[in-house]
């Protein structure tokens, strides 16, 4: 198997999308643009991913620590969960990609052995989701969404260390998945499992505890683009980029309501909507933001830089976002809103201003409008002034309405996985060099 070497972050090529490089260097001023690539830089290094270097390697039973407070204090019992431990092998391989430090490898290395040796199933193949701190299986449960952060992970670790187990790992994971998941009439998958893989119609835990209730999802979709797209920048595969083509067409043509802007959120096997009590007629700004951007990477990395649809689902997501979704005076993007009309939950959360970053940077690439920068730079100083722990490194789960701050640090879906990618990808971005 050969492994395809991508560059870290998003590909410089995708710029002639609408404008060229010159039209976006004309826009925007250089210094600010190198200035923001190194203070991303620098948080990354020395808050982010040191915070986990210091404080969540698990040296008595492997892997990392299950939850860690704002401090970077072991919360009891310190059960560990697939996304974390999976997640956090990805971000530290990517980091290691791009900055070869040896103590972002023995990070890497740790998650891989935990999920090979306590969390692959080895007789019937996929992972479970839960196991003890010391790697008893506590959640055999195999979650869609969870595996696909699985299979990214051990792609970018055979990307940043040449390894070829992994890469063979990875995509026994995405044929196991296949074959077990994928619906073979109307396309895409269903999201939930047992250990034995009979699929669990009545999901009713669902992605954070949303209850999903046998629907297709938006979001657990949104993660197999990116696992995909990653995984065929390692094999190659026709069969990986046949499912990643079926699941932006997915996107483009029955997720995303370009008219509206906004992802819908959950869908009946054939893929109309399936509304319960009105849970898919709200938008979760942060995710689209997260699928403006994923899909237009993956489409470039399949060879479609220039498709319309694509591009055009793309910033009504963004648009959509601004208008009702984000605070335009400090920054900042909220939860929730009805599909129409303003936010009605106003709370902020880490991930969704990681992804926002990112979504509005790639807006402003795509189409060289000033509004777009105005709305990055805004966002970014809310992040690095609001979310970033400047005492005790890495950045608060939730900054809340109310002023109330969610401090901890690590859990069962809170990786440095976000965080990890937006800087990595304003890094690429802005400043390639560093």
């Amino acid at each position: 198997m050969n492994l395809y070497l991508k560059k870290v972050g998003f590909f410089p090529t995708l710029l002639f999308l609408l404008c060229s490089a010159a039209a976006v260097s004309a826009q925007m001023d250089g210094e600010a643009a190198r200035d923001w690539s190194v203070i991303f830089r620098d948080t990354l290094q020395r808050s982010v991913l040191q915070f986990w270097i210091d404080h969540a390697l698990d040296t008595k039973y492997g892997g990392l620590v299950g939850r860690l407070n704002r401090q970077g204090e072991p919360i009891p019992p310190g059960d560990k969960s697939v996304v974390l431990i999976s997640r956090s092998l990805w971000s530290f391989s990517e980091a290691y990609r791009r900055y070869p430090d040896p103590a972002y490898q023995k990070m890497a290395a740790a998650c891989l052995k935990f999920l090979r040796d306590k969390m692959w199933d080895k007789q019937r193949g996929g992972y479970y989701f839960m196991v003890s701190r010391e790697g008893n299986v506590i959640d055999s449960t195999k979650q869609l969404n969870p595996m696909s952060y699985v299979m990214e992970g051990l792609a970018e670790y055979a990307l940043a260390f040449h390894d070829d187990q992994a890469a063979h790992e990875a995509l026994n994971l995405f044929q196991v998945i296949d074959q077990h998941a994928h619906d073979n009439q109307y396309g895409g998958y269903r999201i939930a499992f047992t250990e034995d893989w009979q699929w669990i119609k009545d999901y009713k835990p669902g992605p954070n505890a949303a209850g999903s209730f046998g629907r297709k999802s938006y979001d657990w979709h949104l993660g197999l683009v990116e696992a995909f797209a990653t995984l065929y920048d390692v094999t190659g595969e026709a069969r990986v980029r046949s499912r990643l083509e079926e699941l932006l067409d997915i996107f483009v043509n029955k997720i995303i309501d370009t008219d509206t802007g906004y992802g819908r959120y959950y869908f009946h096997d054939d893929w109309s909507v399936a509304d319960r009590d009105g849970d898919s007629k709200q938008c979760e700004y942060g995710l689209d933001l997260e699928a403006s951007w994923l899909i237009v990477e993956a489409a470039q990395r399949i060879g479609r830089p220039q498709d319309t649809k694509i591009r055009r689902a793309s910033l009504a997501l963004v648009d959509h976002a601004l208008r009702d979704g984000f605070d335009n005076q400090h920054g900042g993007v909220y939860r929730y809103g009805p599909a129409a009309g303003p936010a009605n939950n106003k709370d902020m959360e880490w991930w969704q201003q990681a992804e926002a970053s990112v979504a509005l940077l790639n807006a402003y690439q795509l189409t060289g409008d000033p509004k777009y920068w105005q709305a990055f730079d805004l966002e970014a100083r809310f992040v690095l002034e609001r979310f970033v722990d400047h005492q005790y490194g890495e950045v608060y789960t939730a900054v809340f309405q109310d002023g109330k701050i969610d401090d901890e640090k690590a859990g069962p879906w809170k990786a440095p996985y976000h965080v990890t990618r937006a800087c990595l990808e304003i890094i690429s971005r802005l400043g390639d060099t560093l």
